[in-house]
């Protein structure tokens, strides 16, 4: 199994850490380690995220 990768991004106006589950053109399928629970409620903990927006983590 490949290794996951780990990134962390910004989202309203807060910083969230996860890793990939797919990734797409120009962005990423983000598993949120410790997702707020506005995030939970709307997204499932899993979110669409530009790449633009992310920073690749170790």
């Amino acid at each position: 199994m490949a290794q996951e990768r780990r990134i962390s991004f910004r989202w309203e106006k807060s910083n969230y850490m996860g890793y990939v589950e797919k990734e797409y053109e120009n962005a990423y399928l983000v598993v949120v380690s410790d997702p707020s629970p506005d995030m939970v409620e709307k997204y499932t903990n899993r979110m669409v995220i530009s790449k633009k927006s992310c920073q690749e983590t170790e």
